[in-house]
């Protein structure tokens, strides 16, 4: 029976609210990108375009509607690669991806709903996506999905169950679908969803559903940063050591471990530095001579531990892989990436090497209590007109052994969930955030937030004015003239500004090589002249130092920061997160022109800076960037592709004129039965590719008599037409035509067929 209206129309709503759940379980309670709800409203206008011009009965057996739902399922495929290609953060882990390829599958079946079985499928592929949701995630919305999901079930398992009575009542007694009790069942339900919803709050939405729902544990209340898990959240799951759940701070994580420490993880990465006497006995100040009053100081090995040199001996680093489960992350990032992460500031150089500071003038940390969360603040003042957005990021530290705190550019407050006492952080000797203990404890769960300008700020007249103010040119006593005349002739015809800085950047990144070691002879006098003028490779320290004494020699108040990078090449799509390892050391550069806030320039090529959010239409534009780079950069491939995808189109159908005749004459195709059917099949595919396809109420007999126009090709057709009745028909009487004659018999069968006209259609022979 052809099911009601109503019934049709509770089956379209359980495949879309389906879909909704996957679309909010795939992107963490997020309705997801654009170019996601692009791609279902593609299959859906394919489908119902496809479902207007194929006049089908049973779709299933159709292979047109087949193929529709294979190709909905490869192009999902084919795009999320192509997606991942040019943006690695939009993928998605396996179970996504086949999450989404039954959502295309199901939308893509839905507009042929007329047989019985594509009923059933469709059914079936909503429950498996609503169940996959579910089991995903416990966002609250996908709970009042899923709640939705299962009242729109029933209501339509009962109007199924009543269109297939109908038709057993009595004549004369009505047989409608009680359609105002299943809207009353349906009101009811969402009216409980909205007044739990309301009472608990959405931010505690999944505390009702413990002991039903997937849950970490925990009986406390969750708050809005919570990602699953029933009470407790993500600061609070328990962890070990490889687990990529943000863990706690508490027990027994504050035991010894064999982490390593900051030291150890600068010397694996550059090699030992190279111990020679100094020459110059005082060192000079980075920033301009103005400042030096806060940081100014004889070079002595007061603080040995905490220089770096810039002369390493060149030894074979043994560079492990970052996939090594031996070699774990020192900590993870959860937020946008690439990151830097500032822990250590170098303010003086001797020539040879990086010195950090012994005094500050940075206002103290303080402590305040925000709707009850305590929060550590850091000054840093950046004014409104100027402010893009506030970066979060959650770091969870797994061996690393510092008490530095990781920093991100612009640092304006952190948090650690449960920790309010004021005398937990404060100032390093070099004004950096450190804690008071020795290290920051393993599993330990902060969140930072950082201010993110709007890029056209170093482009702004008010900026650049100030930025010009504290301009501040060193005497000759501190200069290195061949420095000055290399960053004078790199800003030659730039105004002084950020426009300079810029330029410094580029050269750097265009004409010199990021290598692992710098090349130098431990002799070497001056590293970063022999860096500038001579190899022009090096690591990113000695870009770094380059950088900032080139920008010193223009006056710019600058220094040289090392830490942690990031890298998006390491980010997990599964976890939104990304691993940091020992290999992610990294230098860069500050620069300030008001010696409060500093904003970060990275000189070393292949490394990134954090940008702002980009809007939808930055990131299509974006999007299309790319994929016209990568045309460009892949043109000759592409080109060689597109030329044999236009030759395949023009001459498709006489390459498989070719194939079919090789395959006709393959020995393989089993008894001479089976090659007489295949002779046939091979002969109605050719005629398909060709536009011949066989009338409807032709038989393949007539159809084949209908092609031969001359005595010797008609005789052929009919010896043919009896060998393939014999095949079909004739299941226990012998062939009539020796084996020999039956081969020949095909051959010459298949070659009429290639070289006969057009058959006349059933319409014009009977008129």
């Amino acid at each position: 029976m052809v099911p009601d209206n109503f019934t049709k129309k509770l089956h379209l709503a359980m495949a879309l609210s389906a879909v909704l759940g996957v679309q909010l379980a795939v992107n963490h309670g997020l309705i997801g990108p654009w170019w996601q709800w692009l791609e279902i409203g593609t299959v859906v206008l394919s489908a119902w375009g496809c479902s207007r011009f194929w006049t089908t009965t049973q779709p299933l057996k159709d292979v047109r509607v087949t193929g529709l739902l294979l190709a909905v399922v490869a192009g999902h495929f084919i795009v999320e690669q192509v997606l991942y290609h040019f943006s690695p953060r939009s993928g998605y882990l396996f179970e996504g991806q086949v999450a989404l390829a039954m959502r295309n599958v199901m939308l893509a079946a839905l507009p042929f709903r007329t047989e019985r079985r594509i009923v059933n499928m469709t059914t079936l592929l909503s429950l498996a996506l609503m169940a996959t949701s579910v089991f995903m995630s416990v966002d609250w919305s996908i709970t009042i999905c899923g709640i939705v999901y299962a009242v729109l079930g029933v209501s339509w398992l009962v109007a199924s169950h009543w269109d297939r009575i109908a038709g057993r009542f009595p004549e004369g007694t009505r047989s409608e679908i009680p359609r105002g009790a299943v809207g009353s069942a349906f009101a009811l339900a969402v009216l409980l969803v909205a007044l739990a919803v309301y009472l608990v709050g959405t931010e505690h939405a999944t505390r009702a559903l413990a002991g039903f729902m997937p849950s970490s544990g925990g009986n406390r209340s969750s708050d809005v940063r919570s990602q699953a898990g029933v009470g407790d959240g993500e600061d609070l799951v328990r962890g070990t050591k490889d687990a990529m759940s943000f863990g706690p701070t508490e027990s027994e994580i504050f035991l010894e471990s064999q982490m390593p420490s900051l030291f150890d993880a600068f010397n694996d990465m550059y090699d030992a530095p190279v111990r020679k006497p100094k020459k110059q006995n005082k060192a000079i100040s980075l920033p301009p001579s103005s400042l030096e009053h806060r940081h100014s100081r004889i070079a002595t090995s007061k603080s040995k531990g905490k220089d770096f040199s810039l002369l390493r001996r060149n030894e074979a680093r043994r560079q492990k892989n970052l996939d090594d489960k031996k070699s774990p992350a020192m900590f993870y990032v959860k937020g946008r990436v690439p990151l830097h992460l500032r822990t250590t500031i170098y303010d003086r150089f001797d020539g040879v090497r990086l010195q950090t500071a012994t005094e500050h003038g940075e206002p103290p940390i303080r402590l305040v209590n925000e709707d009850g969360v305590p929060w550590y603040e850091v000054s840093c003042f950046l004014p409104k007109q100027h402010l893009h957005s506030v970066e979060e990021h959650l770091l969870k530290f797994i061996n690393l052994k510092t008490e530095r705190v990781p920093a991100p550019p612009r640092l304006s407050r952190f948090h650690i969930k449960d920790v309010a006492r004021e005398d937990m952080f404060d100032l390093a000797e070099d004004g950096h955030p450190r804690i008071t203990v020795e290290f920051i404890p393993q599993l330990t769960v902060m969140r930072v937030q950082s201010l993110m300008p709007y890029a056209s700020m170093y482009q702004n007249e008010e900026i650049e004015k100030q930025l010009r103010a504290s301009l501040e040119i060193p005497d000759e006593s501190s200069s290195f003239p061949k420095i000055r005349e290399l960053a004078q002739e790199w800003t030659r015809g730039v105004r002084p500004g950020w426009g300079q800085i810029d330029a410094i950047q580029e050269h750097l990144k265009a004409e010199y090589a990021h290598t692992a070691t710098s090349g130098l002879d431990e002799e070497t006098e001056f590293p970063v002249e022999a860096f500038l003028l001579e190899t022009k490779q090096g690591p990113d320290y000695l870009f770094a130092t380059a950088a900032s004494l080139l920008l010193r020699e223009l006056g710019y108040t600058s220094r040289v920061v090392s830490g942690f990078y990031a890298d998006p090449k390491h980010y997990d799509v599964g976890t939104w997160q990304t691993a940091v390892h020992k290999d992610d050391v990294h230098f860069w550069v500050e620069v300030s022109w008001d010696g409060n806030v500093w904003h970060p320039i990275e000189p070393t090529p292949g490394y990134a800076l954090l940008a702002p959010p980009l809007t939808s239409w930055q990131k299509f534009e974006a999007t299309c960037l790319a994929a016209w780079n990568w045309c460009v950069e892949h043109k000759i491939s592409i080109g060689i592709v597109a030329t044999c995808l236009i030759l395949f189109a023009i001459f498709y159908a006489r390459l498989a004129d070719q194939l079919f005749w090789w395959i006709n004459r393959l020995p393989w195709l089993g008894s001479e039965r089976n090659r007489v059917l295949w002779t046939a099949r091979l002969i109605e595919w050719r005629s398909r590719i060709w536009g011949r396809r066989r009338p409807s109420g032709y038989s393949i007999g007539r159809w084949l008599q209908s092609h031969c126009k001359s005595p010797h090709d008609a005789s052929t057709s009919q010896q043919f037409v009896l060998a393939l009745n014999w095949a079909l028909y004739g299941s226990t009487s012998t062939c009539p035509f020796s084996r020999w004659q039956l081969d020949h018999l095909r051959r010459d069968a298949f070659s009429v067929l290639i070289r006969s006209p057009r058959p006349k259609s059933p319409q014009k022979e009977s008129s």
